[in-house]
């Protein structure tokens, strides 16, 4: 019970580091893109969670890979308006 207890804690602790550094603090800010990656990153981190012979890292290495893709998106979202209108799903009428 304590090891499932302590496991809970560390992956909350590294969810909200994620998060926080995916730069997002209110759903209504998030794109699509980033809402699905949220939702993953909540189900890679219940599964260690849940079961104690499945290590920590088969869950902290997939989030950060995720962490990853968001952040090169982001940056080519920024750099690019054909790209960030397709990700983004922004016309021409719409420059907010």
């Amino acid at each position: 019970m304590l090891l499932i207890f302590s496991r809970s804690v560390v992956l909350y602790f590294f969810v909200l580091v994620v998060m926080r550094l995916m730069g997002k603090r209110e759903l209504s800010q998030l794109q699509p893109f980033e809402l699905v990656i949220s939702m993953m990153i909540a189900n890679l981190a219940t599964i260690p969670m849940e079961e104690v012979g499945i290590p920590l890292l088969y869950g902290i290495i997939p989030i950060l890979a995720l962490l990853i893709l968001d952040i090169i998106l982001s940056i080519i979202n920024l750099k690019s308006v054909f790209i960030r209108g397709i990700i983004c799903r922004y016309s021409k009428d719409n420059n907010s």
